[in-house]
């Protein structure tokens, strides 16, 4: 499994999340930018999260080798259901993870 690839998507569905509440489909971030820093940074946290991302993706009962694709519609409402808030806060770990995280240029 590539987990900066499965940190992009999480990033890309969460980020939806935001864009949808406030009617704005656009992201200004470059998520598969984004998880490769995750995936490098070794952030405890950031780390916990994909772990507990990992875990609720099993118990809504989705295939562990698409976790790094795009996830459908179906995928992210079955993880809500799962996931809850929790979820969410997991998530949110993540995106406040690109900024820890973030390599100097």
């Amino acid at each position: 499994m590539n987990h900066a690839r499965i940190a992009a998507e999480a990033l890309r569905f969460r980020l939806g999340t935001l864009s949808e509440s406030n009617g704005d489909d656009t992201s200004p971030v470059d998520t598969s930018e984004a998880g490769e820093i995750l995936a490098a940074c070794g952030d405890p946290r950031v780390d916990s999260a994909l772990r507990m991302l990992g875990d609720t993706w099993r118990e809504a009962g989705l295939e562990p080798t698409t976790i790094d694709r795009p996830w459908t519609a179906g995928d992210t409402a079955r993880l809500r259901t799962v996931g809850g808030m929790q979820l969410l806060d997991t998530l949110d770990q993540l995106v406040t993870g690109v900024s820890r995280c973030r390599l100097p240029h």
